[in-house]
């Protein structure tokens, strides 16, 4: 019964998805009101339907339903019942209904806020809403459907999965699941994928806004001011999704690191690139009326990348450990993306032919703000192209290979990325230092510079101590001379504030607060870039200076790696809860000779279940690290191989390491601090309280 109510629902809620499609653009274009308010109440009514959907999906699982073929292949008798909820996502079709899902609640949240204040551009909205969605369910009703179960043939004794009843069949309980993916049985993968889902999908209600704006001619600032904090949201969640999938691949995919420029990875980092370029040139538009077409372009783009990352991980193009497996989805996928990008350009290149996105003024000044913003968009959009062919450069020369176009094929790997992603984080950390310290409208080099010298000479001097103290990279110094430029830029904006109210009596931390209180969305930008700041000093000790080796130890050897030393004082097995067998190597961790740890790296062996014998058989065999960490460096270390006592061990020194996650959380309060509302109306949030003769004054905000 569960899953019949679960096909209804799903297949209702794309009902609802099409005929708010239908009635929107009917409405508009015949005038009916009444009918357009139907369709919002269509568009909002899929959330409760898949909110159904969803809770019956997580019901089967908690109730162990092997009869349905998802809750079998994600779980198992011996699954805690947290991954029991956190499977709904576990596995391709799960995932999709959780994408859907996800969707309608934005989509209904979006119009509710934003009906009577952008009542113009609500009927292209939902019709772009509930498209997007109405794919997904596509796919969850017609392809991937999650409540699909296992049926047997009496006659033949043959077990098959299906939507409906094969002739002859009746439903078949299998006695155990296979079990979620033991990748996933880690927290950091439980709440990564809803974050990238929630930045993904957030995304798309900043497109539908804009798409509305280019359909009517509403291209004024209106779409930016309804749809900034939900871009600002989406760029939250998808900040703390590639946060978080570091996090996982430093623990438990055992190679040392957190980022290896995977095709999977680099497709969610891409949509927060370019998202990240429309958040600072939104603010050039409403300050000043210009780059309408920048903003446009960007929100777009951003919108076709989340879709090309959505196809990346589900249509098994490219290989990752972070994908789903192949599926049928691959091509519907490819077709949405191709229209989605037909419509959304032929779109923007009318207006744009019309001259209906042309700015209000041109650039007074190369050192003013607008200009050093629009030369950040430059910077982010660079920096997007050479991610995207190297992750891409292998599929695209494949089918221009089958198609007989090319002779060869080109694979890019990690080691592609750092010479052409340099230049740019050159640029943008420049930029981050500058462009706070110009004025709007009209700057001088003059007045720039003379911003610019206190930062400038503590990085140099940073960087002439580095030299001395025995620093011989020249990109580990144009890095850490980089950041402490942008960094001393920020933090001497910040200050300037803080002193001009300390000088009216207040404290230093009572103006910090009233300065944040004041112009939430400035300030919260600063402390953005200061998260940037620390994440990128950890990016260059832990990526610069990384230290590894690998030895077989029998008990009682040591290895030496630093001034750090690992023995190994044996090896045990233990049988975990939830069925894996667990082999754990006693190791003491010495630092300078003292003793400062005992860790426990360990490999995990599972055992997956076939569904018509029940018998187990071999599954995934995972490495788990023993790490010590302090805020200068982590010493971690993995098993590789056993053999009885005899183990070898590979062993990283990572410097700075932690620097990426506490950078990662300061950039994640930043955003909290820009998000959070302010008191006061936006006029007034605009006027910073710092002298008045500094350029940041007369200019009336940040980005």
């Amino acid at each position: 019964m569960i899953a019949e109510i679960g096909i209804i629902a799903t297949g209702l809620a794309f009902v609802a998805a099409v005929y708010a499609i239908v009635a929107a653009l009917v409405g508009m274009t015949t005038r009916r009101d009444a009918l357009v308010t139907s369709a919002r109440n269509a568009a909002i009514a899929t959330f409760p339907l898949l909110t159904v959907s969803c809770g019956l999906l997580v019901y089967a699982m908690l109730d162990h339903d092997y009869s349905i073929a998802y809750v079998w292949q994600t779980t198992d008798n011996n699954t805690p019942a947290f991954y029991l909820v956190t499977g709904l996502w576990g596995s391709q079709a799960g995932s999709l209904l959780f994408w859907s899902w996800l969707m309608s609640g934005f989509a209904a949240a979006a119009l509710l806020l934003n009906w009577r204040t952008e009542r113009r551009l609500m009927p292209y909205v939902i019709a772009v809403t509930m498209a997007t969605l109405g794919f997904f369910l596509i796919l969850n009703n017609f392809i991937e459907n999650p409540f699909e179960r296992y049926w047997v043939t009496p006659e033949t004794g043959r077990i098959q999965p299906a939507l409906f009843a094969p002739a002859g069949g009746e439903v078949f309980h299998p006695a155990d699941g296979n079990g979620l993916n033991p990748l996933l049985r880690h927290l950091g993968m439980v709440i990564h994928p809803p974050m990238l889902y929630l930045g993904f999908v957030g995304f798309t209600i900043p497109f539908a806004f804009a798409f509305a704006a280019l359909a009517t001619g509403q291209l004024g600032s209106g779409w930016l001011h309804a749809t900034r904090r939900w871009a600002l949201v989406a760029w939250l969640f998808l900040s703390l999704g590639l946060l978080l999938g570091g996090r996982w691949a430093y623990d438990v995919l055992g190679w040392g690191g957190y980022w290896g420029w995977d095709p999977v990875e680099n497709a969610a980092l891409l949509p927060w690139l370019t998202g990240t370029a429309f958040l600072h040139s939104a603010v050039v538009q409403e300050k000043r009326g210009m780059l309408k077409f920048w903003n446009m372009l960007l929100i777009i783009m951003t919108f076709l990348l989340v879709v090309l990352g959505t196809f990346a991980t589900r249509s098994g193009v490219v290989s990752s450990v972070h994908s789903f497996a192949e599926s049928e989805i691959g091509r519907p996928m490819f077709a949405f993306l191709g229209l989605s990008m037909l419509a959304s350009i032929a779109l923007l290149a009318w207006r744009q032919e019309r001259g209906d996105l042309r700015g209000a003024d041109e650039l007074d000044s190369v050192f003013s703000r607008e200009s050093f913003f629009l030369l950040n968009n430059w910077m982010f959009l660079g920096l997007t192209v050479v991610v995207l062919w190297g992750s891409w450069a292998e599929a695209i020369t494949t089918i221009l290979v089958d198609l007989g176009l090319r002779d060869t094929i080109i694979n890019l790997g990690p080691d592609y990325y750092p010479p052409v992603v340099r230049p740019f984080l050159i640029g943008i950390f420049i930029l981050m230092g500058i462009a706070p310290l110009a004025a709007w409208r009209r700057s001088t080099a003059e007045r720039l510079g003379r911003a610019l010298i206190v930062p400038t000479a503590l990085a140099v001097a940073l960087m002439a101590y580095l030299v001395a103290t025995g620093t011989d990279s020249p990109w580990a110094l144009l890095g850490y001379g980089l950041v402490t430029f942008a960094g001393l830029a920020t933090l001497a904006e910040i200050w300037k504030g803080m002193a001009a109210r300390h000088r009216r009596g207040e404290n230093y931390l009572a103006a910090l607060l009233a300065l944040v209180r004041r112009d939430r969305r400035r300030y919260g930008g600063y402390f953005i870039h200061l998260g940037m700041v620390v994440m990128g000093i950890g990016v260059i000790g832990s990526s610069g200076f990384q230290k590894t080796t690998m030895q077989t130890l029998n008990v009682g050897d040591r290895l030496t790696l630093g001034h750090y030393e690992l023995q190994h004082n044996g090896l045990y097995e233990a049988q975990a809860e939830d069925g894996r067998t667990m082999i754990v190597a006693r190791t003491a961790v010495y630092r300078d000779g003292e003793l400062v740890a005992n860790v426990r790296p360990r490999r995990d062996i599972f055992m997956t279940t076939d569904p018509a014998t029940g018998m187990p058989t071999p599954g995934t065999n995972m490495s788990i690290p023993g790490n010590y960490s302090t805020v200068a460096e982590d010493f971690y270390a993995i098993i590789t191989h056993w053999n009885g006592n005899t183990v070898t061990f590979r062993a990283y020194l990572n410097p700075l390491i932690s620097f990426v996650w506490m950078g990662g959380f300061v950039l994640i309060i930043g955003t909290m601090v820009a998000l959070w509302p302010s008191r006061q109306p936006d006029a007034v949030t605009r006027k910073l309280a710092v002298p008045s003769g500094h350029a940041g004054a007369r200019a009336g905000g940040g980005d």
